[in-house]
Formats: C-alpha cells, structure tokens, sequence
C-alpha cells in the first residue's frame, strides 16, 4: 500500500479475537485467552506501527457485551489474571507495554455494539418501542438493559472512564454497530437517533455493520445527516446544546458547521401513532431563513424539502418522522 502511495488512516488487529475458537475452528480449534488476544494484539500491532507510523491502530475490536469483561476460556482464564475483567486488563497491559519500549501499539479502544434482542428484522409493536428505548443504553446511565444483561450499560461514558483509568489518551471507536430493521421506518428512527448520540457524546469514530439497501428507511436515516439534499449537505461539525422536554416521545440532536453561519436541529418523533406538535426555544438563535428536510413512512421513497414557518415557535413532527432543521 506504501508503494502505492496509499496510508490507511486506521489499522484494526484482527477482528473479535475472542471468537477464533468458534468462527475459525478448522485454523484455531481452542478457546482464546486473556494472554493469546494481548500477545498477538502487540506482535503485530509492533510490526503494523513499524511500517505505518502515521497509521490509527484499532484494538482489541471486542464483539459484545460479555466479551467485554470475560474470555472465551471462562471463569479459569479469568481468575488467573486476578479476576479483573478483561478490557481493562488489556488495556492496563498494552499501556505497560508501551511505557517500557516507549512505543505506542493503540491509538483507539476498538469495539463491537449490537444491543441484545435487537440486532433482527422484527419490526412488531412491543420490539419496535424496545428497540427505540434501547439507544439510551449508549449515555444514560439511569437505563437499565431491558434483555439479559439486566443492568445499566451507558456504553459510551463507560468506555471512556474504562479508558481514563487504563491507558489516558486513547480514543473510543464502535467499529460495527446495528440496531436492527434498517429496511423499516423504525429501524430508520433507532439509526438516526444513533448517529445523533455518536455525535453528541463525542465518540471518536464509527462503522455500521454492513450497509442498509438503497433507498430503503435505513439508507434515508444516514442520508438526512450526509445527504439532506442532494447536493451534499451535511448534518453540522459541532456539536451544541440540545435537549428535549420528553426524550421517550421526542429526542433532539443539534450541530453548527465550519463555517458558523448554520445551526442544524435534527427531531426524531418516536411516537408511532400522533403526529406531535413541539415548541422550540432557539436561545441565541434568530435565523433568518429556515428549511426543513423530513423523512417519514408517509413519502417513504425519498426526503421532502420545504420552507419551515418558525414565526411561532412550534413544529409539527408527523409520527414516526425525522425532521432536519437548517437554521440560516
């Protein structure tokens, strides 16, 4: 790739080691340990940093919630590393590591996301409102998972005070992440409020798993922040202050862009049955125009684009609707 003139600006080490004894049997036939993911994770993140310098090296690119603390070798494995949960042992180590060869093998704590009872087409009434619900579980702390995890997940602050307290400076990254249905309407809402919060909590870099069909709901959920128009406009750069009065009805994300003349209010209206009407309180915004970009199941096929009237104050989001303001 150097030949070519090509730099990848990430590097991942490998891709859910602790799965080898199950996805690869027939090349890696036992079950991985604490030790095997961290001695092949600094083999050849060393040779990758060697050649590549510049490069992002991803790691240890862990698959799901129990990966997270334990490995595929169970309780034994576990207890002969002190107990300690394995995230935070493997990071504890590769910083170790680091500080005495003065080399830096992760830039980023790289892992998976796919919440539990979701990662699935059903689209029913009771999963598509626990589907909708289940995006808090990637900030707040007052939720509580509703599958067999059973407990507060809060992904990404708990990640970056996992980082905080393991190895200070590295960034987080959820290199695969699906809520489920992207070929529905809810499953578009549950991506587009995702993608909301990424932005928000300030995660530092993400990939969805793998891609949702063309002009399908999932595929207009990622264009109302790339694409609204057409023409490439994109949600804004920087994150500001926004909050809703009823995050279970309504969630609101909001961003300026580079160039500071744009504020962007994305409105997600989770209620499947009523249309709802919402004030907006624009403290120290008075724009001078504003248009609004929507997708619902109303027009499914494409956003609609028109004039929004804020002489009011208010906005009427279509049930099951989200709703991109650009505030000039």
């Amino acid at each position: 790739m150097r030949e070519q003139g090509l730099s990848p600006r990430f590097v991942a080490m490998d891709n859910e080691p602790e799965l080898w004894g199950f996805t690869h049997y027939d090349v890696y036939p036992d079950c991985t340990t604490y030790s095997t993911i961290l001695e092949k994770h600094l083999e050849y993140a060393s040779m990758v940093r060697a050649v590549m310098p510049e490069t992002e090296i991803t790691g240890p690119v862990t698959c799901c919630w129990y990966y997270y603390w334990n490995s595929a070798a169970g309780v034994p494995d576990k207890l002969r590393h002190g107990n300690q949960d394995f995230l935070p042992w493997f990071l504890s180590e590769v910083r170790k590591h680091d500080q005495q060869n003065d080399v830096r093998t992760l830039d980023v704590l790289d892992i998976h996301y796919y919440p539990a009872d979701l990662y699935n087409d059903d689209a029913d009434e009771q999963t598509a409102a626990h589907r909708l619900r289940a995006t808090r579980s990637l900030w707040d702390r007052s939720y509580r998972d509703e599958s067999w995890i059973d407990e507060p997940i809060y992904l990404i602050p708990r990640m970056k005070e996992l980082i905080d307290a393991n190895y200070p400076g590295l960034k987080l990254g959820v290199s695969e992440w699906n809520f489920g249905a992207e070929e529905t309407i809810n499953g578009a809402l549950a991506i587009a409020d995702v993608l909301g919060i990424f932005g928000r909590e300030d995660l530092y870099m993400a990939s969805y798993w793998t891609y949702p069909p063309l002009n399908s709901p999932g595929h207009f959920a990622f264009k109302m922040y790339t694409n609204y128009d057409g023409n490439g406009g994109r949600f804004g750069e920087t994150a500001v202050y926004a909050q809703s009065s009823d995050e279970s009805s309504v969630t609101v994300y909001a961003a300026q862009d580079s160039s500071g003349t744009q504020t962007h209010l994305m409105l997600i209206n989770k209620d499947p049955q009523r249309a709802l009407s919402v004030g907006l309180d624009l403290v120290g915004i008075a724009p001078e125009t504003a248009t609004m970009f929507r997708y619902s199941d109303t027009v499914p096929d494409r956003i609609v684009e028109e004039l929004a009237d804020l002489s009011t104050s208010t906005l009427v989001l279509p049930a099951y609707s989200i709703t991109h303001l650009v505030l000039q």
